[in-house]
């Protein structure tokens, strides 16, 4: 006896131990699951907003550089035109007006074409009437181009244009004389607002950036929360350095020194002009999705571990408990035994109508189609639905639904029991069946026309249905089994005549005959 004892303490610890080593590699594959999926799909994230942001800065670049080379385009035919004619004023500048009339028609971002001598003075200009007394020999990329005898475009900072106020970005040619030397310049005016147009429609999220600048850093435009002037030097911005050490096209996750904004920034300069394009997804709008998905996950996680400790700590206190009333096990047999008993009879019974359940109808319908195939006698089956069913529960609510399939539960119990054999059952949701062994065609139709009745015949209000009170409509089958009928054919006959009762208006019976079941 002591050495069974040693031995069942030995065993009940070993049990013990296995259980509680088992629930905690549960909760910790778990945390480690959710943890890396949590994790992966950051990473996912941040990877699928860097190729957006790539993708976007690629599309804005190319943008960019076609409205550049459309401007430079019409400069090269300017200058060409202008240094083959030599003279500038009188009749030659009025061809020339002329000329710029016409190339900056259909030009949606341009504000203008303009001729300008060496001394700064406007000679010609697309605009409709001449523009006197203008001179630009302050500008930047005037004395740029009278100090620096390059013949290629050169796009300056934005400037505000002293014939409209509006803010251009100037891309300009140098003019050369027969000697070479300096002869003024052809100036292309761009709409600053044309590439803020463009860059309203991306999705860039509510704290996201785009903004094109020069190689120096002046900023030309910039879409943000955030407004910033045009002109502003952002050459020490984060942007700036990371082109500065890492090449011409890049992305990275940075800090704007505009608005202290961590966003996930991809730029692009220009491949043949002087400018770089910038578009940026702030992290919290990246991570915003993520984060919501991870505090669900967490609080799921929690909880889960929570009812995984509760079950561990109840499994060990079962497994105590266990070997506490093992001795009471023999003395409940007997009682166990009724109460599965009790719970059978239960198993088989609906709820809410007290009605036999789908469980018990179909046990009886296979063992009375059998009983009437041996002895050649008719069987017959009904199938009821309540019309309109769903309309009443969301007129008058699911309480009063309840209620109503209880008082039809009892019809059927009153009505369509009249034997120890028939058998009503709720069939589901708001369909009922009665089975009806010994029962030919006709005896079927008469029963069903009794509960059909009986049900109207309760005056529960149902303002959906024409009557205005709860209605059913049934489908009737009847057949003497032969080796070519099934239980499921009798039942599928039976389904077919009440959706002809409900095709042919509700609160009917209708009937299919024995012929109708197929082989």
């Amino acid at each position: 006896m002591p050495d069974d004892i040693h031995s069942f303490i030995d065993k009940k610890r070993t049990l013990l131990g296995a259980t509680a080593t088992f629930v905690y590699l549960v909760a910790v594959s778990l945390i480690i699951l959710v943890v890396w999926s949590v994790w992966q799909t950051r990473v996912q994230t941040i990877a699928e907003s860097k190729s957006t942001t790539t993708n976007m800065a690629r599309a804005l670049a190319q943008h960019a550089q076609d409205a550049i080379r459309s401007a430079d385009n019409l400069l090269v035919g300017m200058a060409e035109l202008v240094e083959e004619q030599r003279h500038l004023h009188d009749a030659g500048a009025q061809n020339l007006h002329a000329y710029l009339r016409a190339r900056i028609e259909n030009q949606a971002m341009l504000a203008g074409l303009s001729v300008y001598d060496a001394q700064g003075t406007l000679v010609a200009t697309s605009r409709p009437a001449p523009v006197r007394h203008v001179t630009i020999t302050d500008r930047p990329y005037f004395q740029y181009h009278r100090e620096v005898a390059e013949r290629g475009p050169h796009v300056g900072a934005p400037i505000q244009s002293r014939v409209t106020n509006e803010w251009v970005v100037p891309v300009t040619r140098r003019l050369t004389d027969a000697q070479g030397r300096f002869a003024g310049l052809v100036l292309a005016s761009v709409h600053v607002a044309y590439f803020g147009d463009y860059y309203a429609e991306f999705d860039i999220g509510q704290a996201g950036t785009i903004f094109l600048t020069t190689d120096d850093g002046t900023l030309l435009v910039r879409r943000a929360q955030e407004e910033v002037g045009v002109g502003t030097d952002i050459s020490h911005g984060p942007v700036f350095n990371e082109y500065r050490h890492r090449g011409p096209v890049g992305t990275a996750m940075l800090t704007s020194r505009l608005d202290n904004t961590e966003r996930l920034y991809s730029y692009r300069h220009l491949d043949t002009y002087p400018l770089l394009v910038a578009v940026a997804l702030s992290k919290e709008d990246i991570l915003s999705t993520w984060t919501a998905q991870t505090y669900h996950l967490t609080s799921i996680t929690a909880f889960l571990l929570l009812l995984l400790g509760i079950i561990g700590f109840r499994l060990i206190f079962q497994i105590n408990a266990r070997d506490a009333a093992e001795y009471e096990l023999l003395l409940a047999k007997e009682q166990l035994e009724k109460l599965n008993a009790d719970l059978e009879n239960l198993a088989s019974i609906d709820g809410l109508t007290g009605l036999p359940n789908r469980r018990k109808f179909d046990a009886a319908l296979a063992l009375e189609f059998s009983r009437a195939a041996r002895n050649a006698s008719s069987i017959a089956l009904i199938m009821i639905d309540v019309d309109r069913f769903k309309q009443f529960n969301d007129l008058y609510g699911h309480p009063e639904g309840d209620a109503c399939l209880r008082q039809i539960g009892r019809v059927l119990l009153e009505q369509g029991a009249g034997r120890a054999a028939d058998l009503p059952a709720r069939y589901g949701g708001e369909e009922m069946v009665v089975l009806l062994p010994d029962t030919d065609l006709a005896g079927a139709l008469a029963v069903a026309e009794k509960i059909r009745l009986a049900i109207r015949g309760l005056g529960i209000p149902h303002s959906a249905v024409p009557s205005g009170v709860v209605t059913v409509s049934a489908g009737v089958a009847a057949c003497i089994p032969t080796g070519t009928h099934t239980a499921a054919q009798l039942l599928k006959a039976a389904d077919e005549a009440l959706y002809a009762a409900k095709a042919a208006g509700r609160d009917r019976v209708c009937c299919s005959a024995a012929e109708t079941l197929s082989s």
